[in-house]
């Protein structure tokens, strides 16, 4: 279950891996609003394991001050959480930099740019403003 698995990341993020429930419900709202990643990362942690008892096993202690994750807890968290092909980080190798006539590297080229500052040219087909025609409108017609 994937509320397990982020009850397990929220304890061993903090240093002491002990939180109050408040503490906790407060932590998991946050991280779940945060975006697709935190989700789509506990899906599939969770996903790997069919059935987990997080208080049944042991990883997690509670009592009146609050949840605890214990040894074991980070134990199966880090088995959970080892790299697999699955969630190794894709390594992209940096394309090799070719000069690009007669630029060197970080030459910056401005292509259809519009300066603010620059004076416009009169055009003579257009009829000064005060002489366009305003269209009217006839309520009678």
């Amino acid at each position: 279950m994937s509320i397990q698995v982020a009850i397990l990341k929220v304890l061993a993020s903090h240093g002491s891996g002990r939180a109050t429930l408040a503490s906790l419900k407060r932590d998991i709202a946050v991280l779940s609003a945060s975006g697709p990643d935190w989700n789509a990362r506990i899906k599939r942690l969770a996903a790997r394991i069919p059935v987990i008892d997080i208080f049944g096993n042991g990883h997690v202690l509670r009592d009146d001050d609050g949840w605890q994750i214990t040894p074991s807890g980070r134990e199966f968290l880090s088995a959970l959480e080892a790299v697999t092909q699955d969630n190794r980080a894709i390594q992209v190798e940096p394309l090799p930099h070719t000069e690009v006539a007669g630029h060197g590297r970080g030459a910056l080229i401005v292509v259809g740019h519009r300066f603010k500052n620059r004076q416009r040219r009169v055009r003579d087909s257009a009829p000064p403003r005060d002489q366009r025609r305003i269209p009217r409108h006839d309520s009678n017609a």
